[in-house]
């Protein structure tokens, strides 16, 4: 595959998903050398300052229909990051029909997490998808009074670990990766 081919595939690949970018991935991108964080914040991003460290808080705001609209001026993180399946087109260890297919099995996966998270009741927010779940997670349930409440809540434990496994196994990178 030439650099042109794995360029546009790329592409295609990561409109299809943004998930590095919508709070399903990550919580948080951490500044890296070269980034401006007051620059990045007139951009519109959410730049947030913690002892000293900052970082751009996920959903990313610059992500519109699973395109960036900062992309020139994106974070260095943002710039460097290759996901497993595209490291794996890359690389020809995969094709990208395969990889396209995981990325809507995963995607359907997402969506199945954020339906359940609504039936408990908590509403998109722009909060992190791990967030939300935690949310959720940490809320007592009334087994007596509230009954097909425990059963959305225990589909979602279920499929919340599924989605873990899966982001894991197929789009993070292995911990000490660049």
């Amino acid at each position: 595959m030439t650099s042109e081919e794995f360029s546009s595939a790329a592409t295609r690949l990561c409109t299809a998903c943004g998930m590095c970018c919508d709070g399903t991935m990550f919580q948080i991108v951490r500044m890296q050398s070269g980034d401006v964080p007051a620059e990045l914040g007139k951009l519109g991003l959410k730049i947030r300052c913690r002892d000293g460290e900052y970082y751009m808080e996920q959903p990313c705001t610059g992500l519109r229909e699973k395109r960036c609209t900062v992309y020139e001026k994106r974070p260095v993180r943002c710039r460097l990051f290759n996901c497993q399946q595209l490291g794996r087109l890359e690389s020809g260890d995969t094709a990208e029909a395969e990889a396209m297919a995981t990325i809507i099995e995963t995607r359907e996966l997402v969506e199945k997490v954020r339906g359940l998270i609504e039936q408990c009741g908590l509403r998109e927010d722009g909060q992190a998808l791990v967030e939300r779940y935690e949310r959720v997670a940490s809320t007592p349930v009334n087994q007596a009074l509230e009954p097909e409440l425990v059963a959305v809540r225990e589909d979602l434990e279920a499929v919340m670990r599924h989605l873990k496994v899966q982001l894991n196994r197929e789009f993070r990178l292995p911990p000490g990766s660049p």
